[in-house]
């Protein structure tokens, strides 16, 4: 590639960019002509952040200097590579006699016990977590008081006051919403391992007793009517209430069906795969007469 035409690069920020063209071109940053196409963005708590990218070539005259070609060295000889691999050969072969006499002492095998601990979230993942989500709610213009609680790497963030409902959302949508962004931020901030769970009031305790319930009655008709019944729209921690709830129930079987975070649940017979087939059979048999 010319030394006149221009490259692109990117950095977190326009400094970054620089440095990064100035190591690869080999140059500093006086001998370059730069052109910034974007300065990069932030983004909000740390996500949807935007690189900055520049297009930088050398300045023509540097670039007359760098593209004199130093003057080549003489070949060597064939007789000159003979001898060469010839010393390669014979090097690697003395070198593979000394470590034939080398015999490797085996160690006695040690058993190393380590005591088991406790995986604890950091104190400034817990404070990041409570100041963000207090942010967020702000910005909502729903103003709460937040506390954040840790069990090993297990965190909740609780969420009171006067717009619990509003911060909920019909069956928990907007909070769920807001527990996946939680997840995201802090997972770009810290790399230990920390389960993000956010609840408002007692919504979490009262949806899942709504679940199981809802899950057993429709239980309850799929065996005695054989028709497969269905629970829209339930993120993966609903989804795994209802499977609990009918584990044990051996004429019912659950799955859960569709694609992205959001799934619904199939509750059919055994032997029917969650299809809602005895209509289906129905009508096609009457078609045949």
């Amino acid at each position: 590639m010319p030394l006149h035409k221009k490259m692109e690069f990117e950095g977190k920020d326009v400094a970054e960019a620089i440095s990064k063209a100035c190591k690869t071109l080999n140059v500093s940053q006086e001998n370059l002509d730069i052109e910034v196409v974007t300065t990069g963005t932030s983004g909000i708590f740390g996500l949807c952040r935007q690189k900055a990218r520049l297009r930088v070539a050398l300045k023509k005259e540097f670039s007359g200097k760098a593209e004199e070609k130093p003057p080549k060295r003489a070949a060597k000889s064939k007789s000159e590579k003979v001898k060469t691999v010839e010393k390669k050969k014979e090097k690697a072969a003395k070198e593979k006699k000394k470590a034939d006499k080398i015999k490797p002492v085996e160690k006695a095998p040690e058993t190393v016990k380590e005591a088991a601990e406790d995986f604890v979230v950091g104190e400034d993942l817990l404070a990041e977590l409570k100041a963000d989500l207090g942010q967020i709610l702000e910005l909502m213009h729903y103003p709460s008081e937040v506390s954040v609680s840790a069990d090993n790497e297990n965190v909740t963030a609780q969420i009171q006051g006067a717009y619990v409902d509003e911060i909920v959302g019909q069956n928990g949508k907007i909070l769920d919403s807001l527990q996946y962004l939680l997840r995201k931020i802090i997972a770009k901030k810290y790399s230990e391992k920390a389960i993000i769970s956010l609840d408002a009031g007692d919504f979490r305790a009262a949806r899942t007793e709504e679940l199981k319930q809802l899950g057993l009655e429709l239980a309850a008709e799929v065996k005695k009517n054989g028709k497969t019944r269905s629970i829209p729209s339930l993120n993966p921690s609903e989804r795994r209430v209802v499977h609990l709830a009918l584990q044990d129930d051996k004429d019912v079987r659950s799955r859960s069906v569709g694609e992205g975070l959001f799934k619904k649940v199939l509750i059919y017979r055994p032997g029917s795969k969650g299809k809602k087939g005895p209509a289906r059979r129905r009508k096609a048999s009457k078609n045949k007469k």
